[in-house]
């Protein structure tokens, strides 16, 4: 784990990115509408990437590598209805070819 990756966090009111120095990106609860995963390839490692959506387009990137994913991945399957817990376990076998999974899509 790289000290300049970002920190990841939940809270009551939604799911944080704090890149450091005061930058703090996230998404309330309320307005989360879809969770997609896929994988890339980088050099010496496979990265493996959640993406959170609105309706509005507002887009909001987590690494599964990056402090904080764990907590992160628990909150979501507490505050989603429906979000399967075992989707977020399998994405992590996910492999670059592989197309952007739908994990959860809100009704």
């Amino acid at each position: 784990m790289d000290p300049r990756d970002p920190r990841l966090y939940a809270d009551p009111r939604g799911v944080w990115r704090d890149d450091g120095a005061g930058r703090v990106h996230g998404i309330r609860w309320r307005d989360i509408d879809g969770i997609d995963g896929y994988a890339i390839d980088a050099p010496e490692r496979r990265l493996i990437y959640l993406e959170l959506g609105t309706a509005s387009g507002e887009r909001l990137e987590l690494r599964t590598d990056w402090p904080g994913y764990a907590d992160v991945a628990r909150a979501l399957s507490a505050r989603l209805p429906g979000l399967d817990v075992d989707a977020l376990q399998r994405l992590e076998q996910a492999r670059p070819e592989d197309p952007p999974a739908i994990l959860w899509w809100r009704d």
